[in-house]
């Protein structure tokens, strides 16, 4: 009796051993994984804050986790930008809520809340803001943004050229 149960000890430390070290290396995976993030791209026309109405944009969408980053720059060598630099906004924050597009992987639309934003016009990160912003992606391609904030001068619409 006192056989099986010095066995059994060293079998659940064996056990535990093992397990001991495969847990950090699990650990790790998630990690890396949350630290990757998905990044999207799109090409359209965006109008508000600080594009006119009608104006070429280029927009990024990054996201780690729960959080988002999102980025719209007028086009590189666009018309009206020889003497001063291109148009450009960003907005960060938290997704509120993914809703994934059943028949397509890659298509999805986010709802968020707006943190932080900031501007080529005021070139300054403006914190603490709240706000929220829809955006939907088909095909992996940014297809539709809308963001609003308290901040004056903070709201945008995008729309996406067509894909087909």
């Amino acid at each position: 009796m006192l056989k099986q149960q010095k066995l059994l000890i060293g079998f659940i430390s064996c056990i535990a051993a093992i397990a001991l070290f495969y847990v950090p290396q699990a650990f790790a995976q998630n990690n890396l994984t949350n630290l990757s993030g998905e990044r999207f791209q799109g090409r359209g026309v965006a109008q508000g804050a600080v594009f006119s109405r009608g104006q070429n944009a280029e927009v990024s969408l990054t996201l780690d986790g729960e959080n988002f980053g999102l980025e719209m720059s007028q086009f590189q060598g666009a018309t009206g930008t020889q003497n001063r630099s291109p148009a450009r906004i960003q907005y960060r924050g938290v997704v509120s809520r993914r809703t994934d597009e059943p028949n397509n992987a890659s298509s999805f639309t986010l709802n968020t809340r707006v943190r932080s934003f900031d501007s080529s016009e005021t070139l300054r990160v403006i914190t603490n803001t709240t706000g929220s912003c829809r955006i939907v992606v088909f095909g992996a391609r940014i297809n539709y943004i809308n963001c609003t904030t308290l901040t004056d001068n903070s709201s945008t619409r995008f729309l996406g050229l067509e894909q087909f």
